[in-house]
């Protein structure tokens, strides 16, 4: 369990404050990176200069967690007017590249929380990036999803929650999600080959609270996310086991950052080390790729219930969706259904 709460510590939150301080080969403290979060303006900022209220360092962070929790909303177009269950395990995969890496700051291009390192022998005055996230290559989060259809309406949840691990002190997500699609108004006048053809609407929204601990630290950040998404969905199905859909949409993400924090940090001797005895009380808040979206998916209808989907989305950054561990099932087959499978021959 302690092994997995590092694990969880170092994908779900996204923060630097998991690994040691590193500066002696050029990556940022704890203390720097989570200073970050906290908006300094007094003369006790002089303590580490540069390191307060930098919303682009941290930035990547709610720019790939929106991204994923705004995904897997939807696993069809098309929602039946007779009963329909579903529940799985939807994942979003978002690869770590260069535009994570580094943001603008008074004019320059410099490191984010996933950046590189400096040379410790060269004085830049820069805070480089953290080196257990420099070696992420992609951005994940977990959630389990349920849902329930009828009458061409469709109402969805999704959940996680872990009790406090060694330094992860807390961790949930709640989110819900409702869709609606619009082919029983359209469906039977349009031509045989367009008969297939489905549109809805689907919105979704997450709340999700993070509480973590670093080592040779007392107190805690709290990073608290929310985030939604308007989406419409076109999709279209050859035959009753395999859809394509297109998404177009808006989205929205933003990341509240609190706690109190104390450095603790000690050496072998008891010694006091770094920032020992400082505290940080982060508070800023960071928006994420907020705008406009697209995707593209394929879903698949294997037997009676496994429903699998994989997909593309777009929004201001790439990113990779599947629930290959999902499994859907209609109770009954709707008029229009068979009307047009009848239509198809």
């Amino acid at each position: 369990m302690r092994t997995f709460a590092k694990i969880a510590c170092t994908l779900i939150l996204g923060t630097a404050v998991y690994s040691h301080s590193m500066d002696e080969e050029g990556w940022a403290s704890i203390y720097e990176s989570i200073a970050a979060f906290e908006n300094r303006t007094d003369a006790s900022a002089a303590i580490c200069p540069g390191c307060f209220n930098r919303p682009g360092y941290v930035k990547p962070i709610i720019n790939n967690l929106g991204n994923i929790l705004n995904s897997n909303w939807y696993v069809s177009a098309s929602v039946p007017q007779s009963m329909s269950i579903e529940a799985g395990l939807p994942l979003a995969i978002i690869p770590i590249g260069d535009d994570d890496k580094t943001f603008s700051e008074n004019g320059m291009s410099v490191p984010t929380i996933f950046g590189d390192h400096g040379d410790p022998l060269v004085q830049t005055g820069l805070i480089y990036g953290n080196e257990t996230l420099n070696g992420l290559g992609v951005f994940l989060y977990p959630y389990a999803q349920v849902g329930f259809g009828m009458y061409h309406a469709r109402a969805v949840m999704r959940f996680m929650y872990l009790p406090a691990i060694s330094e992860l002190q807390r961790f949930s997500l709640f989110g819900f999600g409702l869709q609606y699609s619009f082919g029983q108004f359209f469906q039977h006048k349009l031509p045989a080959a367009a008969k297939p053809l489905d549109v809805s609407l689907v919105f979704g929204y997450s709340m999700s609270g993070i509480g973590y601990q670093p080592e040779d630290y007392e107190g805690q950040l709290d990073l608290d996310v929310s985030a939604f998404t308007i989406d419409m969905v076109v999709g279209y199905k050859p035959i009753k086991m395999f859809e394509i859909m297109m998404t177009l949409g808006y989205q929205y993400a933003n990341m509240e950052s609190s706690g109190t924090l104390t450095c603790a940090t000690v050496d072998a001797a008891g010694q006091p080390q770094g920032f020992f005895g400082q505290e940080l009380h982060p508070n800023i808040s960071v928006k994420g790729n907020n705008g406009f979206k697209f995707g593209l998916e394929v879903a698949f209808q294997i037997g009676a219930s496994f429903h699998p989907v994989a997909g593309f989305d777009y929004a201001g950054k790439s990113s990779f969706t599947t629930n290959v561990l999902y499994f859907k099932q209609q109770f009954g087959e709707d008029e229009n259904q068979t009307k047009n499978e009848e239509g198809k021959k």
